[in-house]
């Protein structure tokens, strides 16, 4: 497993599949549920099913003194334990089986990273690289994934937050965005680009791998056009 910021020496033999992690690969809302399970014995029901926060989802108020609790036992639980994105683990085999590497750019802090990749090998991603950007602590509108997209230029870069997309240049870089329809994403009233977007991982690795069958001939901008989006 690598993970490092810094892609200076990175010299990859097969083409790249950059996957951000929550809301794509694994599920943050439903650990949510279970760790608070866990930390305080009490269930959770959704109050919101399409909110982007999972607070806001499950209708919870943590004390100052609940927050710490809860997140004692997340570190020590809820990286290591999350449950799968549906459709998420095939997708990634379909794509590892054509040929891609598969890199997951997460925003999450490197101090969990081994976690992160103990929870892919739970489940059996044939994912080994994480690379943990951290965020802009100055600045928390800002993209924390930009340099790290544009030092590995994959060939498609998957994630579920608009904001990850934010001023991303230099690269020939299918930007994909995975749309929960969050009533409130941060990032809703902003004019962000991306390519394409879909409802989840499968969706697109099953369209994107019919396309790299047919030929560079069949141009994204063919596809369907409830599929296609600009801002």
């Amino acid at each position: 497993m690598t993970n490092d910021s810094s892609l200076a020496t990175s010299t990859p033999k097969k083409p790249i599949i950059a996957l951000d992690c929550d809301g794509v690969l694994l599920n943050f809302d439903a650990t949510y549920a279970q760790i608070y399970e866990k930390t305080f014995g009490k269930q959770l029901s959704v109050v919101v099913p399409q909110a982007y926060r999972a607070e806001t989802k499950y209708g919870v108020k943590l004390t100052d003194e609940e927050k710490s609790q809860f997140d004692e036992v997340w570190n020590e639980h809820g990286w290591r334990t999350m449950s799968m994105q549906d459709g998420a683990l095939e997708a990634c085999h379909l794509l590892h089986q054509a040929g891609y590497e598969l890199v997951c750019v997460t925003a999450m802090s490197s101090n969990y990273s081994e976690h992160r990749l103990e929870n892919f090998r739970l489940h059996g991603f044939p994912i080994d690289k994480i690379i943990c950007t951290g965020y802009h602590k100055d600045n928390l509108c800002k993209n924390p994934k930009k340099q790290v997209i544009e030092d590995l230029h994959p060939v498609a870069f998957v994630d579920d937050l608009r904001r990850n997309f934010k001023d991303i240049q230099g690269v020939h870089t299918k930007l994909v965005f995975i749309d929960h329809e969050r009533i409130d994403d941060p990032d809703r009233h902003e004019t962000i680009y991306y390519d394409i977007k879909y409802p989840n991982l499968l969706a697109f690795v099953q369209d994107f791998l019919r396309t790299e069958l047919h030929g560079n001939d069949i141009l994204w901008s063919e596809r369907p056009a409830h599929l296609l989006s600009l801002k």
